[in-house]
């Protein structure tokens, strides 16, 4: 299985060819793989070395400060900071083994700024006095991204200019740190725990940012159940990988499937024993519809030979209640 990577800059510069070649070099790798690598999204190597930088100054803060602005467990949007083994990714799988599977990672959520109906909490230490503006920068950045994104699909799939685009303002996006702590190969080894289990995301799609520790793996479609490590071309950090989610799955009844991933122990160390996992850290972009917005599947891919498969439920109420698998 091949990813493809595309330049984003050929469909907001390019001409009307290049833009439709990109719409269908986008839908073409999400069909076959679920995944695409994106460059010209406007993240140079400056920006995600500061992204890392605040994540790690946050991440290395004593657990009392970061249980400050602690997210209570719940179906409702994460805000803030949860700590390790608190959420159970492995429990939106099917299979049992992995279900009892815990996740190995902490990580910090925000929403939208002017988001009041799920405010953010962000910390007040002086140290930090910079990361919530660097952060809220990131989240517009990554919107846009998202939005060209939705945009360039919407050309795919021949359907009207800004009638997705449309289902997506105002931003409802959960933008996550993650971070990986230091873990024993053995312990992964074992089979009790994983930095993250099999899973697909909730929203429409995912912009991801990894480091260059690795870990990251995908499921092969050709060879289901087998998996292909996803590492940054030569160390390219600004290298963003962008994944199909469940949303876009259900508004194209299943056309386009999520993408499974997963975190495991790096290829490189996979045959090592005695020795500690370093640390990872990644930002994940979590691209939601607008709360009230049905993520029933869209009338362009129903039909009397293809009925809808998905019941009619908000954007909300699906990632409450995918959220409260996870917590419960």
């Amino acid at each position: 299985m091949i990813l493809h990577t595309l330049n984003l800059k050929d469909f907001t510069s390019g001409t009307q060819e290049q833009r439709l070649e990109f719409s269908k070099k986008l839908l073409a790798s999400f069909e076959s793989s679920g995944f695409v690598k994106l460059s010209g999204h406007g993240f140079d190597a400056e920006k995600i070395k500061k992204l890392f930088g605040w994540s790690k100054q946050f991440f290395d803060q004593p657990i009392e400060l970061k249980n400050e602005v602690m997210n209570p467990p719940g179906p409702k949007p994460q805000r803030g900071y949860t700590g390790v083994g608190i959420e159970f990714t492995s429990k939106l799988h099917k299979d049992e083994k992995i279900r009892a599977m815990s996740d190995t990672k902490e990580h910090f959520d925000q929403g939208a700024a002017e988001d009041n109906e799920f405010p953010n909490r962000w910390p007040k230490g002086a140290d930090l006095a910079g990361f919530q503006p660097f952060m809220e920068d990131v989240y517009r950045k990554c919107d846009l991204v998202c939005l060209t994104l939705v945009a360039a699909l919407e050309v795919a799939f021949g359907v009207e200019d800004n009638s997705l685009v449309k289902q997506c303002i105002p931003s409802a996006t959960d933008l996550r740190l993650n971070h990986y702590p230091p873990i024993r190969v053995e312990d992964m080894r074992a089979g009790h725990t994983s930095r993250i289990s099999p899973h697909t995301d909730f929203g429409i799609i995912t912009l991801l940012f990894q480091d260059s520790v690795g870990g990251l793996e995908i499921e092969d479609r050709g060879n289901p159940g087998t998996f292909m490590p996803i590492l940054p071309e030569d160390g390219d950090t600004t290298e963003m990988i962008v994944n199909v989610s469940d949303t876009l799955q259900r508004w194209t009844n299943d056309e386009l499937m999520g993408g499974v991933h997963r975190v495991t122990i790096p290829e490189p160390l996979k045959s090592e024993n005695n020795i500690m996992l370093p640390e990872r850290f990644t930002m994940a972009y979590f691209f939601k519809a607008m709360r009230t917005t049905s993520v029933a599947p869209l009338p362009k891919f129903v039909s009397e030979v293809n009925p809808a498969k998905y019941p009619d439920i908000t954007a909300l109420d699906f990632q409450q209640w995918r959220n409260n698998i996870m917590y419960s």
